[in-house]
């Protein structure tokens, strides 16, 4: 009750701290002050909130639906804590926390520059839709409130915990960091609102661009490391698939990535500035337009990601919150519009630097337009009452590698160029000369190699072209202060990442290989065998989980890799999880993800259904018909009710030529371990016996439920079915360039984040 108690108090202060600010003059007057002293009781408020939340689940205090829905006794401490944003409430909350934390640094970082009372107000304004969310969709609700039927008395003794696929360490680093990108990246909104309020079209963007130069960063890192974790435990092979979910943490960024251009520009020029102020706001709006298609449900047969359907309330809730801060944004542009238009005018002569960043911002704008489109197009499907169906990727990468080739050739081109003043072509052309010549032998290198689409040739040159250059301006500027090198650091980052994601997709082999214990197979040059597997997380009673080991011989190889199948109480051991074996080499990846895993019979077995048939394969003239199950010994009957073993039988017409007789066919079930051992049955004059050797059950319908039955020589014994695992075993080559590059694009952007944080004392006319 306290949580749900100090929530609604924050949505009142969070609302008066906006009023407060709204009709303070600002430079320091009582409304002001009360502003401020408001602020820093919500952000108590919240951190109180989050610390109540947090101690709730490190106690295992299952009477709160959302603790006991993501936590259980069974997480170790990292993933126990990590539960707290596993679900939609916590991460509603935690989003609620870290903006509410940038908000503490924004306020004194605005109060020195006289843009508090405007900056704060919009600013807290987000923190009241964010608490009004949690107050509807709380992490504080009882579970007797969200299931009626369940005795407020008793309280579970353990929580379901979190989904297998989320057991990663990598969801103790990748939400946090991507929300906090998410936080930071409501700032620059923020600043080129009150901007416009103000009418100052100066000073907000020198505020702002620090801000965005890390939001970009944090928020950059955070999606590449979703990246990573999909590569090493999804299985299927890459790094990125364009999913919906994936692509609307993508958009914002590109968005910042655009505005960290233009500010540029117009710290230079004076010029862009309708430019930055758009892209500010839709900066933000694109946050709020992922977490409305991530959390609202929209996404859900679309995204493998998506959130479950959060109610119809909560739903519409994120629609206003969505609408209102659009609204806002755009009606302060356009009632400034003409003021903004009257202040500079920019001169963009083709041969400038300013001429050449602006086309590469235009070409990144055009890219999220494409994404933009591609992950709406269910939403908009939706709205046209048509069936949802996600964008192939192929539509992505058609239309964005074309324009990702420009990028790079404006980038390496725009860095010989001055600013305002115009650079003879000829003389940009002639510096560059030598990285040119280098770019086109590397090119023919790779066309050497087999690369023979014509688009593939562009990016590489292209990609070549920039490295190249970019190396050259680090080693220029770089040796004086390192700073001054970031953003030739962040151009590089990109062309590597493009580069190893292009190297490690055309140059890809891959084959499918289907292995039993100790056998091998040969794929790609290489000899795998399958030389057993170790069972690992003993102690977790609510999984089975086995890594398996395979030998790799060839090619100056000997090593083994251990992919990792499981089987988990959270989908009722249904069907196993896959997670895939990675050898890393300084070149390439060796990439063994299972796929399958099937049991291999010595001898002929059939699935039936109820009312299918089974024809002996060695006795044509004698079938089996499956009728009905019987259950009986399992409901209680017969004594067995105690029993930890107990009978379960399959009754069948067994057809011999023109006579039949219904028998039952049993197999002992132990109700503890789920192990299945057959009773084989003698048929009289026949030479082999009949077995119930597997109960596949059907947990939608149990009466669709199906028997196997097998048939064995009369004199053999039984015997148990061998394990046959497939695997798609694949080389990455050059992957490692991708996680290089995304090292390089954040160092290089945290590099140029002290310089704009240095110079605002200079800049910003107070």
């Amino acid at each position: 009750m306290i949580g749900k108690l100090i929530i609604i108090l924050s949505f009142v202060i969070a609302l008066a701290t906006t009023v407060a600010y709204f009709i303070s003059k600002g430079k320091d007057d009582k409304p002001n002050k009360i502003g401020r002293y408001l602020y820093l009781t919500l952000f108590l408020l919240i951190v109180l909130a989050s610390g109540i939340l947090l101690s709730n689940i490190l106690s295992f205090n299952y009477q709160y639906t959302y603790i006991w829905s993501y936590s259980s006794k069974l997480l170790p401490l990292n993933l126990l804590i990590s539960s707290f944003y596993a679900g939609q409430e916590g991460s509603f909350l935690l989003w609620t926390f870290l903006i509410s934390l940038a908000g503490v640094f924004l306020l004194y970082y605005t109060k020195k520059y006289n843009f508090e009372h405007k900056t704060m107000a919009f600013y807290t304004l987000i923190l009241v839709f964010l608490t009004l969310l949690l107050i509807i969709k709380s992490p504080f609700n009882f579970i007797w409130e969200s299931f009626p039927d369940v005795d407020p008395n008793v309280i579970p003794p353990n929580g379901r915990g979190l989904n297998p696929i989320l057991e990663s360490y990598w969801i103790s680093i990748h939400p946090p960091i991507l929300f906090s990108g998410y936080a930071v990246l409501s700032v620059p909104f923020a600043l080129a609102v009150a901007g416009m309020f103000k009418r100052d079209y100066t000073n907000w963007a020198i505020l702002a661009t620090p801000w965005v130069l890390t939001a970009s960063a944090i928020l950059g890192f955070g999606i590449m490391l979703g990246g990573f974790w999909a590569y090493e435990t999804l299985g299927w092979g890459g790094f990125w698939g364009w999913d919906p979910v994936e692509n609307s943490s993508l958009l914002p960024w590109l968005m910042s990535i655009t505005l960290v251009h233009t500010l540029l520009i117009q710290k230079r020029t004076g010029g862009l500035v309708k430019t930055n102020m758009i892209l500010a706001i839709f900066g933000f709006i694109f946050v709020l337009y992922a977490t409305f298609l991530t959390r609202s449900g929209v996404l859900g047969d679309t995204s493998v990601h998506s959130f479950v359907d959060p109610g119809q309330l909560v739903y519409l809730l994120l629609l206003i919150f969505l609408i209102v801060f659009t609204l806002i944004g755009l009606f302060f542009f356009a009632i400034r519009f003409k003021d903004m238009s009257s202040k500079v005018k920019i001169n963009l002569k083709y041969d400038t630097r300013e001429f050449f960043i602006t086309l590469g911002s235009v070409f990144i704008v055009a890219v999220t337009l494409i994404v933009f489109f591609g992950t709406s197009l269910p939403l908009f499907q939706e709205i046209l009452g048509k069936p949802k169906a996600a964008v192939e990727t192929s539509f992505y990468n058609n239309w964005s590698l074309p324009l990702a080739i420009l990028m790079f050739l404006t980038n390496a081109f725009s860095l010989y160029l001055n600013w305002k003043s115009s650079t003879s072509i000829g003389t940009a052309l002639k510096n560059s000369l030598v990285s040119l010549g280098i770019s086109i032998i590397l090119t023919i290198v790779v066309i050497f190699f087999g690369v023979k689409r014509l688009d593939h040739i562009l990016l590489f040159f292209s990609s070549f072209f920039s490295i190249i250059i970019n190396i050259v301006f680090i080693f220029r500027f770089g040796r004086k202060k390192i700073r001054l090198a970031g953003s030739y650091i962040s151009h590089l980052g990109l062309a590597l990442l493009l580069l190893g994601a292009l190297t490690s997709s055309v140059f890809v082999s891959e084959k499918h290989i289907n292995l039993k214990n100790f056998s091998s197979d040969e794929a790609l040059g290489y000899k795998f065998t399958l030389v057993g597997r170790d069972q690992i997380q003993k102690n977790m009673p609510d999984r089975e989980k086995f890594k398996y080991h395979l030998k790799v011989q060839g090619k100056g190889v000997n090593s083994v890799v251990s992919p990792i199948i499981y089987w988990s109480d959270f989908n009722e051991r249904q069907s196993p999880f896959f997670e895939p074996g990675i050898k890393r080499y300084v070149t390439k990846d060796l990439y063994v993800s299972p796929n399958g895993i099937s049991l291999e019979y010595p001898y002929p077995s059939k699935d039936l259904g109820k009312g299918e048939t089974f024809v002996v394969p060695s006795d044509t003239s004698f079938k089996i018909s499956f009728i009905k199950f019987d259950m009986s010994a399992m409901m209680g009957g017969g004594g067995h009710a105690d029993k930890k073993v107990v009978p379960m039988g399959a009754i069948c017409e067994l057809i011999n030529g023109n006579s039949s007789v219904i028998d039952t066919l049993f197999a002992e079930l132990n109700m503890e371990t789920g192990e299945f051992n057959p009773i084989m049955k003698n048929i009289p004059g026949k030479n082999f016996k009949l077995g119930f050797t597997r109960f596949l059950n059907n947990p939608e319908n149990i009466a669709l439920s199906k028997v196997e039955i097998s048939v064995l020589p009369e004199e053999q014994g039984i015997v148990h079915p061998e394990e046959v695992i497939s695997f798609q075993v694949s080389t990455k080559p050059f992957i490692n360039l991708v996680w290089l590059g995304v090292i390089f694009i954040v160092i290089g952007l945290v590099l140029t984040i002290k310089r704009p944080v240095q110079e605002n004392g200079k800049n910003i006319n107070g």
